[in-house]
């Protein structure tokens, strides 16, 4: 090429086409030569600016001593270096990066200049958005409201916020090379370890995790922690991002909570216990009112005194009531009432529902109705006495607030889903109503109505409370409608298996079984046997009221008394009864203790028991039936029920 082109001419083909504009002054800056990149950078073309003072048409933004500045540096290093603003032909703003050097001729002799530029206002313009992005990063990265750091593959902190420095107490010098997990709990360490591994291996890429750090001061700081591994082009894992919110002021919050909650059910625990144990304590005496009453309704009285003696007993039941309210109340906060379903008879639960309030509406002059549909089925699968206590809660409140007219007990079934029977209760009455604004406090504990409603009708406030809460536990529901002044309807519904009766013939409700052998019962029969009957309790009235009442049947039984569950043993251990009453809280040892003793005593023949609680609870008596009791009586005791146990097990 050099050959066939002379040497300046291919020298000036070179200048030509450099990437870098190439401007030639002589040494009074005026141009001389101006190459293809110049014409690109700054818009002129050569015929414009060859004898233009670069001073005057590139109107550089230095001032004379700056410029000398650069003269004497150029003269004592024989070049200049450095960035410069210029303008272009359309008066933009360029930022130049010049490299300037005397030109000589082949003497040696300076004849001019020559300088190099390049064009960096886009590289320029992108390294200030770079700083500016970097600001803004920097900004936001230190003023987040949570802490924020950078952390290398092994763990070390490479930047901290200043968020994250105010949370650990330490500035960020202080952290940068050191060990995240330096500063963590010793139970929380394996936390980031494990996670580590897992995005190393690219099992996971990101994390949210609670864990524990010490701060400066040693004091515990907890942390919700959200970690990401950052990758690079490569997909190569790069560094990790941990953002860290403090969330020890929300777990302090929450510790408070959890211990205010432990406190607040050991305190339900206890109030339950004590409403448990009260309950006891008044079902004992109420035993003797009730039992002593009874027995004296069926002596010579003259009409007065037996009124007198039905109030008394009528005003115990009522007592007896609202104690068993109370009970299921307290069960109910402490979440212990449960379902005890059997096989049950659903004609006789709505005939003994209704029975019992039959009396109160023939005393008021209203009707009390029944209205059943074809399909519903007489033997159900449900708690026979739950049910009851919902039907006469509803019965009882629509009997009570009727004044006129009436109360219409409707049931119809209807298929339900597993092969289940939904059943609806529907109970309306023409009674006084209930205002709007009362009906969505309707369901809470001890709620009355108006001040002058409960002067004149009575009653706890519980029954529709219970009768919600039986119905959540049997996955029912229960509606009111009412007008004041026109009535009320309660309509509640439950699903449960309905059973065919040609397999359950045996299986009817206690109630029922009751009724039959009371029916059957000849009280000829077992003034003729002479029994050795066991009674054990600790009370000496209730002890005297059982031992009455077994005489009222039993007029030659001969009856011995036990103190306590010692006393039972030895007694049994003696002389073997054909029945025992067993009483199950005593003193030295209780029932339950007593009675597993006796099944360890007995060879071949098995002495009934029957268990003596007055506490009526489910769990109770799984108990009893769990050591080898065989029947219960809950205190006070129904002089009917002891009829049947007595006629059951004696009369054989």
């Amino acid at each position: 090429m050099e050959n066939l082109i002379p040497g300046e001419v291919y020298s000036s083909l070179i200048l030509q086409y450099l990437y870098d504009a190439v401007i030639v002054t002589d040494l009074d800056f005026k141009i001389t030569s101006w190459n293809l990149a110049a014409e690109r950078i700054y818009g002129y073309t050569a015929e414009e600016v060859i004898g233009q003072s670069t001073f005057n048409l590139l109107k550089t933004e230095q001032n004379n001593s700056t410029r000398a500045s650069r003269l004497d540096e150029l003269q004592t290093k024989g070049i200049w270096q450095g960035e410069v603003f210029q303008y272009n032909k359309d008066s933009k703003k360029l930022k130049i990066r010049s490299a300037a050097s005397f030109l000589k001729d082949k003497e040696g002799n300076t004849i001019g200049l020559v300088a190099i530029n390049r064009d960096i206002t886009e590289e320029n313009e992108i390294q200030e958005e770079l700083a500016d992005s970097e600001e803004r990063f920097r900004t936001s990265f230190d003023n987040a409201g949570i802490g924020v750091c950078f952390l290398d593959l092994n763990g070390r902190f490479t930047k901290v916020n200043k968020k994250l420095e105010s949370m650990l107490g330490y500035p960020e010098a202080e952290l940068i090379g050191r060990q995240s997990n330096e500063f963590s709990h010793e139970e929380d360490k394996q936390l980031f370890d494990t996670f580590r591994t897992s995005a190393l291996d690219g099992a996971e890429e990101s994390i949210i995790y609670e864990k524990r750090f010490y701060s400066k001061d040693k004091s515990i700081l907890w942390v919700e922690i959200s970690n990401t591994i950052v990758k690079d082009r490569e997909g190569n894992p790069s560094y990790f991002v941990v953002h860290l919110n403090n969330i020890t002021d929300r777990k302090n919050a929450e510790f408070h909570l959890l211990k205010a909650k432990k406190e607040a059910e050991r305190a339900n625990e206890a109030k339950s216990e004590f409403v448990a144990n009260m309950s006891h304590e008044i079902r004992t005496p109420l035993n003797g009112v009730i039992g002593f009453n009874e027995l004296l309704l069926t002596t010579d009285l003259d009409s007065d005194q037996k009124e007198y003696v039905k109030n008394a007993i009528s005003s115990a039941h009522g007592l007896l009531g609202i104690i068993n309210d109370v009970l299921d109340i307290s069960k109910i906060e402490a979440g212990k009432l449960v379902l005890n379903e059997a096989t049950s008879n659903l004609d006789q639960i709505i005939n003994d529902s209704l029975g019992v309030l039959k009396w109160k509406a023939n005393e008021k002059g209203i009707y009390l109705r029944l209205e059943e549909g074809p399909n519903v089925p007489e033997i159900i699968y449900v708690d026979a006495t739950r049910l009851r206590q919902i039907l006469i809660n509803l019965l009882g409140n629509a009997v009570k607030f009727t004044e006129e007219g009436g109360v219409v007990l409707k049931v119809d079934a209807s298929p339900a889903a597993d092969q289940k029977t939904k059943l609806e209760f529907t109970i309306t009455d023409t009674g006084i109503g209930i205002p709007e604004k009362h009906k969505s406090h309707l369901f809470q504990s001890f709620w009355q109505g108006e001040s002058n409603s409960t002067r004149r009708y009575g009653g706890t406030g519980l029954g529709l409370r219970i009768t919600k809460s039986l119905l959540d536990l049997m996955r029912g529901g229960i509606e009111v409608h009412s007008e004041v002044g026109l009535g009320t309807e309660f309509r509640f519904t439950i699903e449960c298996n309905s059973v065919d009766q040609t397999l359950n013939q045996t299986s009817t409700d206690s109630n029922d079984y009751q009724k039959e052998l009371i029916a059957h019962f000849d009280q000829s029969t077992l003034p003729h046997i002479s029994p050795y009957i066991l009674v054990v309790e600790d009370n000496e009235m209730n002890r005297n009221l059982l031992k009455r009442m077994i005489q009222k049947y039993i007029p030659n039984a001969h009856i011995k008394e036990a103190v306590d569950g010692l006393e039972a043993v030895r007694f049994f251990h003696e002389s073997t009864p054909d029945l025992v009453f067993m009483d199950v809280q005593m003193p030295n040892m209780d029932g339950l203790e007593a009675a597993t003793e006796i099944r360890k005593q007995e060879a071949g023949k098995t002495v009934p028991i029957v268990a003596l609680t007055a506490g009526a609870l489910y769990e109770e008596r799984k108990k009893c039936f769990e050591v080898g009791m065989d029947q219960f009586l809950t205190k006070p005791i129904d002089i009917l029920a002891l009829n049947q146990i007595l006629f059951h097990y004696l009369n054989q």
